[in-house]
């Protein structure tokens, strides 16, 4: 232990509000003991068994290695299956006043569920004891659907398997939710996810049943027996799974599982789904008949193996941290996918854009992975489909498109330069945003004098990424090459020539051209929100100590 009995029981009673300290075990692995609170508003103390960890004060995996056990409060709020009381408090290395800092906490929680009754506004998900299937842990990911459900309908799901993972000890088979079939109207309510996701190669069957409300015990603790479902789930739906099952069962692999969505409302009515693992050679059910002989469909007296299940949601998904609505809802053109480009594209995403199209004609190579956001796996690969593949392993509420990158070389030939032109300006205008990532001097003076409705924003780092170039239409070619030609340090002679003087392209290593791009996304999402675009450069001191905007 950290600390000595004797700290032990100095700090406890200085503690004014908890007495009667009994069945003290203590030695170097373990501290058990029971303790009384006694606090005003309680018509009786509360005792609790309290358990104290070797690693205390210090968290183990995250955990607080105090635990305060009472089975009778079982039906408050942050009480676990086993009686322990749930909570979270700042670190701390001293003893005295990390122990004095666990009980005020505890002194909390029942100041605030048990004296003052107060509920939580906020939705909880259910506590359930997740199992394995032939030694498997199975996964799968849900969003929202346009269409309720209402209560008894049932059918099947359409599942996308996606790729299997170590999983602590064992494997994870992953599952992506692509549609609801009701199996009377033979209605499909489609989930929110983009095209690549909802594509139907592939896909694998499960079935469903809406019961609306929790199959909870105490509001938190999931069921784990099939007869707790016996008020919940009518005669028709254990028929259909009944004989779902007995027809499937002859071609149906028994090393797989067959999964039962089970879905109900939160508290705060959103539709939230359950997977049970089906082993469809146990009978789940028990056999029994009506006076009239006619079979009745009972659920037997069985554990239940409970999947993963995750409410993937675009709320949810994006909850921690996106762009601005008008970014993100925004139609997004990123002309030049190398090194700006890429990590430009994959900011995007990961700040919760959903429509953005590809333009680039070249290939990516092995020598262009160290900077940029592409991957060996794929040594040589047209840039936009490698970028686009990468893009949806991402996000599945992104919509990937890509144009002719050729394009934008064959408008610089006077020939085509008029035709091409008024077919560019109506694809273009289809935008509300282009990112010209291309560092294509003639196309950024091109794109300069096109009708485009789109805003279109240059972004263009000099060498050795000192300084990071952001040019805004109208005008942008006029005001980067001022920035490049007469204002910043940009060594055109220092350049990286790895075979051959046709092909030079400028230094800078992944950490220099992310940070600068990272920056400056910020500062244009920060922009988009103020519904006012500026063109500003980012310069680096002379140390690499900070970076400076400056807007103009």
């Amino acid at each position: 232990m950290r600390f000595s009995q004797e700290e032990l029981l100095n700090t406890i009673s200085s503690i004014s509000y908890i007495s009667n300290l009994q069945d003290l075990k203590f030695d170097k692995d373990l501290v058990i003991f029971s303790i009384a609170f006694n606090l005003e508003g309680l018509n009786e103390e509360i005792t609790f068994e309290v358990t104290i960890h070797s690693q205390y004060p210090f968290k183990f995996s995250g955990s607080e290695t105090i635990i305060f056990r009472n089975i009778n409060l079982i039906k408050y709020s942050h009480v676990m299956s086993n009686g322990s009381v749930c909570f979270h408090n700042q670190h701390c290395v001293d003893f005295r006043q990390k122990l004095i800092q666990d009980f005020d906490a505890i002194k909390n929680w029942i100041t605030k569920y048990i004296i003052k009754e107060e509920k939580d506004s906020h939705y909880e998900h259910l506590i359930v004891n997740n199992g394995t299937f032939e030694g498997s842990h199975y996964a799968y990911q849900f969003t929202d659907v346009k269409e309720s459900f209402k209560k008894g309908e049932f059918g099947t799901v359409s599942l996308k398997p996606l790729i299997d993972s170590p999983y602590c000890q064992s494997r994870i088979s992953n599952y992506l939710v692509q549609n609801f079939t009701e199996s009377l109207s033979f209605a499909i309510k489609n989930c929110g996810w983009n095209a690549h996701y909802i594509d139907p190669n592939q896909s694998e069957q499960g079935l469903y049943v809406f019961i609306k409300d929790a199959p909870a015990i105490n509001d938190r603790f999931s069921f784990n027996n099939w007869n707790n479902f016996e008020d919940l789930i009518n005669q028709e739906f254990l028929q259909y799974l009944s004989r779902y099952i007995i027809g499937i069962r002859s071609t149906y692999n028994s090393k797989l599982p067959l999964p039962l969505f089970i879905g109900f409302h939160t508290k705060d009515r959103t539709t939230h789904w359950q997977v049970a693992l089906i082993n469809i050679n146990e009978n789940i059910f028990e056999g029994s008949t009506d006076i009239n002989g006619r079979p009745i469909y009972k659920l037997r007296n069985k554990s239940i193996t409970w999947a993963i299940t995750n409410n993937s949601s675009y709320s949810y998904f994006f909850g921690r941290g996106s762009f601005n609505d008008r970014l993100t809802n925004s139609k997004i053109l990123i002309i030049g996918v190398g090194a700006v480009g890429s990590n430009v594209a994959k900011t995007l995403t990961r700040c919760g854009c959903r429509n953005i199209s590809l333009a680039d004609y070249d290939i990516k190579k092995p020598e262009n992975i160290c900077r940029s956001e592409y991957e060996f796996i794929y040594a040589y690969a047209n840039k936009v489909d490698e970028l686009r593949t990468l893009l949806y392993n991402i996000s599945p509420f992104i919509d990937v498109d890509i144009i002719q990158g050729s394009l934008t070389q064959y408008i610089k030939i006077e020939a085509y330069a008029r035709e091409l032109a008024a077919g560019i300006e109506t694809i273009f205008s289809n935008y509300d945003y282009i990112f010209d990532c291309s560092t294509d001097d003639d196309l950024m003076y091109i794109l300069d004098n096109l009708n485009v409705t789109a805003d279109i924003i240059n972004l263009s780092i000099t060498n050795h990424a000192e300084s990071l170039v952001c040019g805004v239409s109208p005008n942008t070619y006029k005001f980067v090459r001022h920035q490049f030609d007469n204002i910043l340090k940009n060594d055109v002679e220092d350049l990286y020539n790895p075979i051959g003087c046709w092909s030079p392209t400028f230094k800078a290593s992944y950490n220099d051209i992310s940070t600068l791009v990272q920056f400056a996304l910020k500062h244009i999402n920060i922009m988009v929100s103020n519904k006012k675009l500026n063109s500003f450069v980012i310069n680096q001191d002379n140390n690499y100590e900070y970076l400076k905007v400056s807007k103009f």
